[in-house]
């Protein structure tokens, strides 16, 4: 008996976690060669300052906050490389893992197939090759959240101090944030469960306060309620076989059509979406089953409000930018392709408790067998282009030596001033990213704050869009640039010290904008260029201290939890026999 319980674990434990492990680097081993991954807007650098922006205090809403924050201060002690490849070989790991947490009560094959749908599907796809790292963490975490959100209502000891710090990391971007938040605490504090009405009050209470880094800054923004009306029509759902409702429940559907993958247009995309929605249906009892009625009816809530927004921003576009675009920080939503988060984990885990259903019917273990790998391999196989960097448009790269020769230039000069990064435009081509598109890296890797076109040019079926920006000090650079008025003149009162100019980038820089500026010789690719006059100093931004003070205190509320959990952790490792004991009954 003792070979055949000991070979019985191996298949539970080390037979999952070695798929997620191979679904993983088949994913992501391009992206550890050495080099920077620059894709649309991810953009790391070797070494990314703690500036305002990352604080929620520059120009634009705090889309990347505090993200950007969190990176700057990681990357004093790790480099921006590493840091980069922990990031993305994290998403399909974390994500696979929590899925075998969240269904560790079902049986192998069937964990193995939830995994498998968590990692390897379009919602995925798409965000990776956009860029939006930090919204794909929160979504890997997310699984875990729930877990400890159902535990929690078990009275299990410490579930709801790691239901915290879930969430915290969770809320890197303010769309993670959400994500985590609504799915796992409302699970944790809703009636029914066995914590005190004292417990679920301070988690509720500490996973709002995980949002305010970058709820405040988005409230006291002076673009705060105006956001260009257009950006909720450019970002809403896009169609692709079979009408937009088989398009969001596949999973697909982002703005942008660029970063879709040519299997997407595949006809066995939607067969697959209703072969999936027919197993997650016949899945749901086994799911209520294995998570409680109430954790189920959450998550499908959840599920159905962001399959229902994602709908509504394509077929009601009107009401779904009245509603947004007068909402403080509201442009923070306008892409809702995003909403479909929780669904994606939704259906992975009922569609494999589906295939673990029927799998349980079948009496010869062969046939078993060959059920349970059919439903693993099939979605990689109708997705085959998000394997090896999703086709190898996640392939790293070296920036040039004259990237590294401006950032010392700025550091080295004592000359207050932002910098003016031209040409005016958001994204770059550069060759030596093989004409990949991607944000414009300077406001990260410079050591200063970066003024740039904060402007979105859309392609859409209608023709190009410009939706226009969120920072005070871009009208005047762009009146100035339409105007061909020489920036020397123009840029000093807008706190503006240097102008870098990256070359080989559309739009071309008009010569008579640089006359009267001072050329700093920085090597091949960039030009920099020193504003002889001393720039103005401008006013601290609306609301910085409050920001900062509601920084400092999350994180010591985190750094508390945190301290909590690995105390409760060495207590159940010193007493177990107490550990076993509910925190509340």
């Amino acid at each position: 008996m003792r070979p055949a319980s000991t070979g019985q674990w191996a298949m539970r434990t080390w037979l999952p976690v070695g798929w997620v492990a191979l679904l993983s680097l088949a994913i992501m081993l391009p992206t550890l060669a050495p080099g920077f991954v620059l894709s649309y807007d991810l953009v790391f650098t070797p070494r990314q300052d703690l500036l305002p922006a990352a604080l929620g205090l520059g120009g634009s809403l705090p889309r990347a906050v505090p993200q950007d924050a969190i990176v700057a201060i990681l990357e004093t002690v790790i480099p921006g490389q590493l840091l980069e490849k922990l990031a993305l070989l994290a998403i399909p790991l974390v994500a696979g893992l929590g899925m075998l947490r969240l269904l560790r009560a079902a049986n192998p094959g069937a964990r193995i197939v939830a995994a498998t749908l968590a990692i390897w599907n379009p919602y995925v796809a798409e965000r990776l090759v956009i860029g939006h790292w930090g919204l794909l963490l929160a979504y890997a975490i997310t699984p875990w959240a729930i877990a400890s959100a159902i535990d929690m209502r078990r009275g299990v000891p410490g579930a709801g101090l790691r239901l915290i710090l879930q969430v915290a990391v969770a809320g890197l971007t303010p769309s993670g944030g959400l994500l985590a938040v609504c799915v796992a605490v409302p699970i944790a504090i809703g009636p029914g469960g066995r914590a005190a009405p004292w417990h679920r009050v301070g988690i509720a209470c500490a996973a709002f306060a995980t949002w305010l880094p970058w709820l405040v800054p988005a409230l006291v923004h002076p673009a705060a309620a105006s956001s260009d009306p257009a950006g909720f029509d450019v970002f809403a759902l896009r169609a692709e076989a079979g009408g937009h409702v088989l398009t969001a429940l596949g999973l697909g559907g982002i703005w942008n059509a660029e970063v879709v993958p040519l299997s997407r247009a595949w006809p066995t995309g939607p067969l697959l979406t209703i072969a999936v929605l027919l197993l997650a249906a016949y899945g749901v009892r086994p799911l209520v089953s294995a998570l409680g009625r109430a954790a189920g009816l959450w998550w499908a809530t959840t599920s159905a409000l962001g399959l229902l927004a994602a709908l509504t921003s394509a077929w009601l576009p009107g009401p779904w930018q009245a509603l947004l675009a007068t909402m403080p920080g509201g442009g923070l939503m306008r892409d809702t392709h995003k909403l479909l988060g929780p669904l994606a984990l939704l259906l992975a885990a009922a569609a494999a408790l589906g295939v673990g259903r029927i799998a349980s019917r079948v009496t010869d273990r062969a046939t078993r067998g060959a059920c349970i790998v059919a439903a693993a391999l099939i979605p990689v196989a109708l997705l085959p282009d998000l394997a090896w960097g999703v086709a190898g448009r996640l392939a790293p790269v070296a920036y040039p030596p004259a990237w590294s020769q401006v950032r010392e230039v700025l550091v080295a000069d004592q000359r207050p001033g932002d910098v003016l990064v031209l040409p005016w435009s958001t994204f770059r081509d550069f060759d030596w990213n093989a004409g990949r598109t991607v944000l414009d890296p300077a406001p990260r890797w410079l050591p200063r704050s970066s003024v740039v076109d904060d402007q979105l040019l859309v392609s859409t079926p209608e023709g190009l869009v410009r939706l226009s920006g969120e920072d005070p000090r871009t009208d005047a650079v762009a009146a100035a640039l339409n105007a061909r008025l020489r920036l020397v003149e123009v840029v000093p009162p807008l706190g503006i010290g240097w102008v870098l100019v990256e070359e080989g980038q559309r739009p071309a820089v008009d010569p008579r904008v640089l006359e009267g500026l001072q050329s700093v010789d920085v090597g091949a690719g960039l030009r920099l260029y020193a504003v002889p006059d001393e720039a103005a100093s401008l006013p601290a931004p609306a609301g910085a201290a409050l920001v900062i003070a509601i920084d400092v205190a999350v994180a010591c509320l985190v750094a508390g939890v945190a301290a909590a959990a690995a105390a409760q952790a060495i207590r159940r490792r010193r007493f177990p026999a107490n550990a076993r004991e509910p925190l509340v009954r």
